[in-house]
């Protein structure tokens, strides 16, 4: 009977090449992406906060005030330019009315809000997976910024709301209210000074090919 030969199997010399460079992208990423990888979860966690929900609130509160404000002192004026006594109960009805639509506006604004800031987490959470998977991470890219979003239509509420109370008051198309009108239009809502961006990060970990 012949001698049984071994039954080790020899590593050739292109699979030590190739385990090599594995062990070397390893390296690269424990050492150098990981990091990247981290942050980009954290902030990601930090989307889905209590605190960016009251904060949204805030923010929605405020441009509504400040939108209002503006439609308010517009549409005073409008009605005294169209001889409107401040003490009659039509004055005060076009007041009220506008007062009306800025809570509605608000609750609206608010929900919308934070409605996107929780479709913003999801769509982080995409990304996570999509990075884990070595792919690149888009979702958020086509996400928009929430704050700004909600007070562009706290303005656009304001406006329209202006509008239609110079409509019932029979305003439309006088000279003072039509100049406030226009003075309206060009509101421009603030942006929110303390966004949080999460793009570069995501970014940093697609030019690194994870």
């Amino acid at each position: 009977m012949g001698k049984g030969g071994s039954n080790e199997i020899k590593e050739t010399e292109a699979q030590k090449a190739a385990a090599d460079v594995a062990m070397e992208q390893w390296d690269i990423y424990k050492n150098d992406l990981q990091q990247y990888e981290d942050i980009f979860m954290d902030k990601v966690d930090d989307l889905n906060d209590e605190k960016q929900y009251a904060k949204l609130a805030g923010t929605a509160a405020l441009g509504t005030a400040q939108a209002f404000g503006e439609a308010r002192v517009g549409l005073s004026d409008s009605l005294a330019a169209g001889g409107v006594d401040p003490t009659s109960g039509k004055y005060q009805e076009a007041m009220g009315a506008l007062e009306t639509d800025q809570a509605l506006s608000q609750t609206d604004t608010t929900n919308r809000a934070q409605s996107s800031q929780q479709d913003k987490f999801v769509a982080g959470l995409r990304d996570v997976v999509s990075i884990g998977a070595g792919q690149k991470a888009e979702s958020l890219a086509g996400m928009g910024d929430v704050a700004s979003t909600s007070l562009r239509k706290a303005t656009s509420d304001a406006q329209t709301s202006f509008q239609d109370k110079q409509a019932t008051a029979g305003l439309v198309g006088t000279l003072a209210g039509g100049a406030t009108a226009y003075g309206l239009g060009q509101m421009k809502a603030p942006v929110a000074a303390d966004s949080k961006k999460i793009s570069p990060t995501a970014s940093v970990l697609q030019n690194k090919g994870y």
